[in-house]
């Protein structure tokens, strides 16, 4: 199979790591990092701007670019939809976020909301979801990573290269810059990575001489059968069923809680911003998969009339621009994906470090850690979490599957969650229950029926009814003037 030529695809990864080392050192130069707080919410003295860019690289150019592809070619044209409808979660999210800023504004991580609202039974429970939540989505940019470099150079580049330049990348700037460096790179890389993804797209259709051979060939394929006509509905109900549902639980239900967009909602400088910069992500999050996601269809329509060689859906889009577009296409594309995951992973490892660091450690191991201790044991983790996140990427998946799995962490604590922040009688041992059993609930649906969005719902909606239930027998009087006052 043609793809780029290996030598040129590790020498562009190679160059995609200039930028992680630039961070670094201009962090250490401005001096960005002097305490724990700076390393871990920069110091609450992010612009809103800065926010939206990191915000936006964390999904946009990683797994999405590869992922949305990759629904196309699970479902044909409907496939466009399933990407957009995350932007519903940023959406929602920054209304969460903008409220948790005003109950608890000092607050490093959400799960320390818990410890300080309900008891350390919950507060250890609800760790243990937020680091499994937190990994994955690192877990999706490590696939990503590796998923590129295979489809670019048909198969010729091992998977495990992506995965490790990745976990080098993210090494050089977060152990340095923490939060900051995430912030500051996803920035640079999403300056690069908007125009080098339209470039991409526009530069694939025009290589594959537009849609108009496309939806020929597909014609054809269509009247000899061997491309169902379901392929061709754009608004097919067995495919939005199918991953509209899981898709829009995910943005929901897993956004919430998520340390990787908390700690970017904490670094504002301006509470009353925080709404701001996630719906301006979420805009971007809305318009920017259809490109990815047209060209997964052109990929199907391809492989099925036998003018591209049978790959898996998460390497298709990379694949076409490996076998069609010149070497300067596919460098481009490399720089897309980079760009994409070493800012996302990088803010997902801190976001582990934090609550390990802030949730575990100075709450219940070294209550009177210096602030140094505990900067130099969240950087220990910073190292920790990116080596296994490199080990658990090695083993390629799909990367849709990994993403539609998530909210089986955290959709049983979503409304416990939300619902104490405004109504003060909301007690921990209804979440604490209502979390077990509703994890129990969705995960048989999700692993033994096959029922990803109705999982997560029944998820949700189980913990739901028990929290409800078991707070107005047992209400608890909360007094939010503690949360308000508390500066750790």
């Amino acid at each position: 199979m043609k793809g780029l030529s290996p030598t040129v695809a590790i020498i562009a990864a190679f160059i995609a790591i200039i930028v992680p080392v630039l961070v670094a050192v201009a962090s250490r130069k401005w001096k960005l990092v002097k305490t724990s707080e700076d390393y871990l919410v920069a110091g609450r003295r992010a612009h809103w701007a800065l926010v939206t860019a990191s915000v936006t690289s964390m999904y946009i150019w990683g797994s999405s670019v590869m992922g949305s592809a990759e629904g196309a070619v699970n479902n044909g044209i409907s496939g466009v939809w399933i990407y957009p409808m995350y932007a519903v979660g940023l959406w929602v999210f920054g209304i969460w976020a903008s409220k948790l800023r005003e109950v608890f504004p000092y607050a490093l991580s959400y799960t320390e909301y818990f410890r300080h609202r309900f008891n350390s039974s919950l507060h250890l429970l609800v760790i243990i979801f937020a680091i499994a939540t937190s990994f994955s989505g690192a877990w999706i940019q490590g696939l990503a990573a590796g998923h590129v470099m295979v489809g670019l150079t048909g198969g010729q580049v091992p998977y495990w290269v992506g995965v490790a330049f990745l976990g080098v990348a993210v090494l050089i700037f977060t152990v340095v810059a923490g939060l900051w460096g995430s912030l500051i790179s996803t920035w640079i890389f999403t300056l690069i990575a908007m125009p080098i993804c339209a470039i991409v797209g526009v530069a694939t259709w025009v290589a594959l001489g537009g849609p108009t051979p496309i939806m020929e060939t597909a014609q054809q394929l269509f009247q000899g059968g061997k491309m169902a006509p379901e392929l061709f509905e754009i608004f097919r109900p067995s495919a939005l069923i199918n991953y509209l549902i899981p898709v829009l639980a995910w943005a929901l239900f897993s956004l919430p809680m998520q340390q990787d967009y908390w700690q970017t909602a904490f670094a504002i400088r301006d509470p009353k911003s925080v709404g701001r910069a996630f719906r301006h992500a979420g805009n971007w999050w809305f318009f920017m998969p259809f490109i990815s996601a047209t060209l997964g269809f052109a990929a199907l329509v391809l492989m099925k009339s036998g003018k591209m060689p049978d790959v898996p859906g998460s390497q298709a889009y990379a694949s076409l621009v490996g076998m069609y577009l010149p070497t300067w296409t596919g460098v481009l594309f490399i720089w897309l994906v980079m760009a994409a995951t070493v800012g996302s992973v990088g803010a997902a490892v801190v976001a582990i470090a934090n609550i390990i660091g802030s949730d575990i450690y100075r709450a219940y191991i070294n209550k009177s850690a210096t602030d140094d201790q505990v900067k130099k044991l969240v950087r220990i983790m910073v190292v920790i979490v990116t080596l296994g996140v490199i080990a658990v990427a090695l083993t390629p998946m799909s990367i849709l599957m990994v993403l539609l799995f998530m909210p089986m962490y955290t959709a049983p604590f979503v409304f416990g969650f939300v619902a104490s922040q405004y109504w003060k009688w909301i007690s921990a041992w209804p979440i604490f229950v209502g979390g077990l059993v509703g994890f129990g609930v969705g995960t048989y649906m999700f692993l033994g029926m096959g029922l990803w969005g109705w999982a997560m719902i029944a998820a949700f909606v189980s913990a739901a009814i028990i929290t409800l239930v078991g707070s107005a027998a047992a209400k608890d009087n909360f007094d939010f003037s503690i949360l308000k006052s508390y500066k750790g």
